[in-house]
């Protein structure tokens, strides 16, 4: 399951809940990822700004593993670096993962395509399932 700072991570963590009630779940593994192509290196207080992201990102994976703790649910984190869509193509195939879920901001087929979202690319190119959650 792939989360950031948006509400579109909230409504996947709902999604999850429900279908942990249901017992349609095993083992989750929270990703949140730090953008590196965000910090110029070259600037004096870049290393600052990589370490402001990757707490952000770290706090975010925490907060979503307690509510899901709380449920009852397995959950293991991964804190990864890189361009999202990429990130998690890569990740998904380096485990035995079954399922990824993430979010879609509502975005017309047309305006997806365009500005080639995150969950359109994964959908695309993954080789394992993908639920979508709008």
């Amino acid at each position: 399951m792939a989360v950031n700072n948006s509400d579109l991570s909230e409504r996947v963590i709902e999604q999850v809940k429900r279908m942990a009630d249901k017992d349609a779940l095993g083992e989750i593994c929270i990703i949140s990822m730090w953008n590196y192509y965000n910090i110029d290196y070259s600037k004096l207080h870049a290393s600052d700004k990589e370490k402001m992201l990757k707490e952000k990102a770290l706090a975010l994976l925490n907060f979503y593993q307690e509510q899901l703790k709380s449920k009852g649910i397995d959950v293991k984190t991964l804190l990864l670096a890189g361009e999202p869509a990429d990130t998690i193509l890569e990740e998904s195939q380096k485990d035995d993962y079954d399922l990824i879920i993430m979010g879609s901001r509502h975005l017309s087929k047309f305006q997806e395509i365009v500005s080639s979202s995150v969950s359109d690319k994964v959908v695309r190119l993954s080789r394992i399932p993908v639920l979508v959650v709008k």
